[in-house]
C-alpha cells in the first residue's frame, strides 16, 4: 500500500537537480504510466504557484501528456493561460515532479483535458528512509570497488550484506579489500540480476571488525551513493520492490 504523500512542489538547488533529475525516455514512460496504472493524485500548480488543482494523468503521446480538466470553466482557463505549470504526484512511495511551460485545452477521449508537452526531464525526489534489502544468500549481489592509489588502482569483487536506495552494506574478508571510513570509491559497479547494472560512487560511512564462529575476521562497510543518478535510482528502486514481492509470496 503506497503512502500519503505531501504533493507540494519543491525548488531545486543545482546539485539536487543533477541528484534527482531523470532524463531517459524509458524511464519517465515507466513512471507515467505506473501513475496512470494506479490511479495516483496529480497536483497541477500554476499561476504564482500558489494556486493549484487536484486533476488524474489520462494518458501520454511521443510529444504530450493529458490530464483531466476540473469544473470550473474559469480556473481551466487560467491553467491553459499560465506561463508556468509544475506536475506534482507520486511512484513508488517517492514524490514526482517536472514543469512546463505551455498547455492548451482539447478534449481527449470524450474528456475536456489540459494537454502538456511532453517532458524532457523529471523529478523523483526521495525525502523518506530507505527500505533496506538484505541480499540473497545464494547467488549474492557484488559490488566491483577500485582501491589503491594511482598508478596502482585494483578492482575488488565486495559481496553485498543488504542494499537500499541510500546505499549498501559490504562484507569482505579483512585481507580482501581495503576500505577505509571517509573515503569515497568512484565508479562502482553492481550487477542487479535481470535488472541491469549501475555504476555509482560510494563512500565508507563506518567499518566494523566481526569474529565468525570459526574465528575468522570479517570487515563489515556501511556505505552511502553519492550522487546516484535518477535512472540508477529508479532501477534500483524496482529491483527493491521485486525482490520485496518475492519475499511476500
Amino acid at each position: 500500500m503506497e503512502k500519503d504523500i505531501p504533493l507540494r512542489f519543491e525548488v531545486l538547488s543545482t546539485e539536487e537537480n543533477d541528484r534527482h533529475r531523470v532524463s531517459q525516455r524509458k524511464e519517465i514512460e515507466f513512471i507515467l504510466e505506473q501513475i496512470i496504472a494506479r490511479n495516483s493524485r496529480v497536483v497541477l500548480y500554476y499561476g504564482d504557484e500558489n494556486e493549484f488543482i487536484l486533476t488524474t494523468l489520462l494518458s501520454f503521446s511521443d510529444d504530450a501528456v493529458w490530464l483531466e480538466q476540473g469544473q470550473s470553466s474559469q480556473i481551466n482557463q487560467r491553467v491553459s493561460d499560465s506561463g508556468k505549470l509544475i506536475f506534482v504526484s507520486a511512484h513508488l512511495n517517492v514524490k514526482v515532479q517536472f514543469e512546463v511551460f505551455t498547455s492548451t485545452s482539447e478534449v481527449h477521449g470524450s474528456r475536456p483535458a489540459f494537454r502538456l508537452p511532453f517532458p524532457a526531464s523529471i523529478y523523483r525526489l526521495q525525502r523518506r528512509e530507505y527500505y533496506r534489502l538484505t541480499a540473497p544468500v545464494e547467488n549474492p549481489l557484488r559490488c566491483i570497488v577500485s582501491v589503491g592509489h594511482p598508478p596502482k588502482i585494483t578492482p575488488r569483487e565486495v559481496t553485498i550484506m543488504d542494499i537500499s536506495g541510500g546505499g549498501i552494506g559490504l562484507t569482505c574478508a579483512e585481507t580482501d579489500t581495503e576500505l577505509t571510513p571517509g573515503t569515497v570509491y568512484p565508479n562502482c559497479a553492481i550487477e542487479l540480476p535481470d535488472f541491469g547494472s549501475i555504476s555509482t560512487a560510494i563512500e565508507v560511512k563506518n567499518l566494523v571488525r566481526v569474529t565468525t564462529s570459526n574465528g575468522n575476521d570479517i570487515l563489515r562497510a556501511g556505505c552511502e551513493f553519492k550522487n546516484l543518478d535518477g535512472s540508477s535510482q529508479i532501477q534500483l528502486q524496482r529491483y527493491v520492490t521485486a525482490m520485496q514481492r518475492l519475499a511476500n509470496r
